[in-house]
């Protein structure tokens, strides 16, 4: 009951001692200033921040189901304008950011989609808006080693580690590599955030850190997107990092750890108990010099333990890639293959689930861009193309396969929890007189970046689902699927 209280009274005065703190120091450096102007440069040492706008509209052709008078083709146009400020010093930081949401002409009877995700969860509104605290926190770094961040954060697991000397590794990293069980989710208009902290030890051979926070409301929840914690949805764990050229030349290699709980009334409902999972893995990647070019590998595995509510949880996941981009080339040309799988249940009946479960990632990057898959009882082979014909444009195409893992267990899509109200995932089982399938169809597409100059860039992408079998047997009507976005970036 006490600590009960004493959570709820720091969350509540957080952001009320951040700006303490912060207008205390602008208050000193103010005192020693003779005059205003002198204050005024003064600050400029410690104070930097930025802003950015972005405008994005969404046009969907979805997959419908015979007799269901849904709409299959709707578009929705959102607005997201973030505004931060950062109080640094050597090694201390305040950092607050906000952010102001508007959409505007969500659908109020699509089939299928994000659209009908954003309406039902901004409480039935076609035009919900709203600002929101997106992150507050202190960032302490390297004292002795040692380093801290605390209050409302970011977390993308797999990128606790960068490089400021190889922008091919750290784009792996943050492009293939992290999110893929805990992320910011930021591509849905409100994003995700966690409120705790981080703490851990670097030097020049490894980094080891730990996380424990609760996850905020978010994604598609424009009304109480960020202003509410799920209380009872809690990830922590902690990630060992054996930097680049340690072992092997030009590659890392990370063994980490994350426990999630759920005990929201959905998951109970939906899995007779608690979640308490708990994934254990090891990951790989690497980019090495190669003839004309770079040869990339990324290698990920994970399994699970622990309860899916009255079951135990048993799963397996893995994804491996590998890439080579032709420096020497016209256009850079860079071509990429993977596979990911997640293991699905393969007997309904016993007292273990042979689900993987895919915690809080950002599906949206990975299993299609489409979103109609999550990281559960899925097999994915990809391929990705990517060139660049000048330095300011850049293309990617990508196509994806999908099947079942297990064809005892349904076809699952979603990127987790974000109100209290629904589970975060979807099971979408098959018709009446149906049986599932294993074969969900293929997904490919193109998207385009344009930047101009450097506060300004344009981005357009297309992208086609066929619907396999297993799609058929859950929507009888149609059985392909066309999402097109057109979005353009402002930063200052």
């Amino acid at each position: 009951m006490a600590f009960g209280y004493l959570k709820l009274l720091w969350k509540k005065n957080l952001l009320f001692l951040i700006s303490l703190l912060s207008l205390s120091i602008i208050s000193v450096s103010a005192s020693r200033a003779s005059d205003l102007e002198e204050s005024v440069e003064s600050l400029k040492k410690y104070i930097s921040g930025g802003v950015i706008i972005l405008f994005r509209n969404e046009l969907w052709s979805t997959f419908t189901q015979q007799g269901v008078p849904t709409d299959r083709t709707y578009d929705f146009f959102f607005v997201r304008g973030r505004g931060f400020v950062d109080l640094s010093w050597e090694k201390f930081t305040v950092h607050l950011m906000g952010q102001g949401v508007k959409a505007f002409n969500l659908p109020r009877n699509a089939a299928f989609g994000l659209g009908p995700l954003y309406f039902s969860a901004s409480d039935n509104e076609t035009s919900p808006g709203n600002f929101q605290i997106v992150e507050a926190y202190i960032d302490i770094k390297d004292l002795l080693g040692f380093y801290l961040k605390g209050g409302r954060i970011g977390f993308n697991d797999g990128a606790q580690v960068l490089y400021r000397d190889d922008p091919k590794l750290n784009w792996l990293i943050q492009a293939r590599l992290s999110e893929r069980l805990i992320g910011n989710w930021d591509w849905p208009i409100v994003g995700r955030r966690y409120d705790g902290g981080t703490l851990g030890y670097a030097n020049d051979i490894f980094d080891f850190s730990l996380l424990g926070a609760n996850v905020t409301f978010g994604g598609f929840d424009v009304d109480d997107g960020l202003w509410k914690d799920l209380d009872t949805v809690v990830v922590t764990g902690g990630a060992f990092t054996l930097k680049k050229d340690v072992l092997v030349p030009k590659t890392q290699f990370q063994v980490f750890n994350y426990f999630y709980f759920d005990d929201r009334t959905p998951a109970r409902n939906l899995a007779g108990g608690d979640l308490e999972i708990n994934t254990t893995g090891v990951s790989m990647v690497g980019a090495y010099d190669a003839g004309p070019g770079q040869l990339d590998l990324m290698l990920w595995v994970a399994f699970q333990l622990g309860r899916f509510g009255d079951l135990d949880q048993r799963a397996l996941a893995f994804i491996a890639e590998a890439g080579y981009q032709f420096l020497e080339f016209p256009w850079k040309p860079w071509l990429r293959a993977g596979i990911a799988y997640a293991s699905g249940d393969g007997d309904p009946g016993d007292s273990d689930n042979g689900t993987f479960f895919n915690m809080v990632p950002t599906n949206h990057k990975w299993y299609g861009y489409t979103d109609s898959f999550a990281f559960m009882n899925l097999i994915n082979p990809n391929f990705q193309l990517l060139l660049t014909p000048h330095e300011k444009l850049r293309f990617q195409a990508d196509g994806n396969l999908f099947y079942l893992a297990s064809d005892d267990e349904v076809w699952i899509s979603g990127s987790g929890p974000f109100n209290d109200d629904v589970f975060g995932y979807a099971f979408r089982s098959p018709l009446q007189g149906k049986k599932i399938e294993r074969n969900l169809g293929g997904e490919i597409g193109f998207s385009l970046s344009f930047k101009p100059v450097n506060f300004l860039s344009f981005d357009i992408g297309y992208y086609h689902l066929v619907g396999g079998k297993g799609v058929r047997v859950v929507f009888d009507g149609e059985d392909k699927l066309d999402w097109f976005y057109a979005q353009t970036t402002v930063s200052f």
